[in-house]
């Protein structure tokens, strides 16, 4: 199969009406944001690992662009949720939004807006907003693939969207990166049951009927989440497995055409594909 890709920006319009849709789309942006907001007071009481120096939560600092992706593209029910881990240094830490590769948030998605700072930076991981200039891969790759086979960002949204686990990017003082992946499951557990239950949440707020797990991590969690939380829906809630688009996972080079596949067998691009 071959897809060709379009050149099509999205366009926002933050109008403020008073018909029933638009009340109901901000109702359902508004719960979201309660359910951020619960999650990110919990976890200022959870005690980090002693590995972690610096702590980076995007949809605090970052809050205005975070607001913008969740009332532009989550804004209705949601039978599909792209789940992914947390922020990335030069992705969503800079942008607020889930794999937020400045130039395909920018460009391609049509949000762009102010980014303020973290309490506390790394001076070798600066969130300079905006005005980053290192790409992250991953979101570049998740992204741009999107792209290719949805042509404009409406048509992945009538269905889909994408959260992230946690919140949170977590470094060292030289600000290498650390995940909750890198650490053992005794020392998380705190952590899991703080976002499993804010995960189960969100699915039941979008009535997700699919999860496509980004990632390892992302599958694991999405199972145990679902199996202890909402045991009844174990069946009929599908989780699918996505690899990580990171160039870090070994035998990734050709990430897109493997995604691709994946999406195939799952028979998910009729959801993103115009039929003729």
């Amino acid at each position: 199969m071959e897809y060709k890709e379009r050149e099509v920006v999205s366009t926002f319009f933050l109008e403020n009406s008073s018909n029933e849709s638009n009340r109901n789309e901000d109702g359902l942006c508004d719960n979201f944001f309660s359910l951020i907001d619960e999650l990110n007071n919990k976890l200022e009481k959870f005690e980090l690992p002693s590995a972690v120096k610096c702590v980076y939560n995007p949809t605090i600092y970052a809050r205005y662009t975070f607001e913008m992706y969740v009332r532009k593209y989550c804004n209705s029910i949601k039978p599909i949720m792209y789940f992914g881990m947390n922020p990335g240094p030069f992705g969503m830490s800079q942008t607020g939004v889930p794999f937020g590769e400045v130039s395909s948030v920018r460009d391609w998605l049509g949000i762009e807006g102010p980014v303020g700072k973290p309490p506390k930076e790394v001076e070798s991981r600066p969130v300079r907003g905006f005005a980053c200039t290192r790409t992250e891969i991953s979101g570049k790759r998740f992204w741009g693939l999107l792209k290719e086979i949805c042509g404009t960002p409406e048509k992945f949204f009538e269905t889909s969207f994408v959260y992230n686990y946690l919140n949170q990017q977590w470094m060292k003082s030289n600000g290498c990166n650390l995940t909750p992946g890198d650490f053992k499951v005794s020392e998380m557990k705190a952590l899991y049951e703080i976002c499993d239950q804010t995960f189960i949440r969100v699915l039941e707020l979008y009535k997700v009927q699919t999860i496509v797990a980004v990632g390892k991590f992302c599958e694991t969690r999405a199972h145990k989440a679902i199996e202890e939380h909402l045991p009844s829906k174990s069946r009929t809630i599908k989780v699918l497995y996505l690899p990580h688009p990171s160039p870090r996972t070994v035998n990734n080079n050709d990430w897109d055409q493997k995604a691709k596949e994946y999406l195939i067998k799952y028979d998910l691009l009729k959801y993103y594909v115009d039929k003729d």
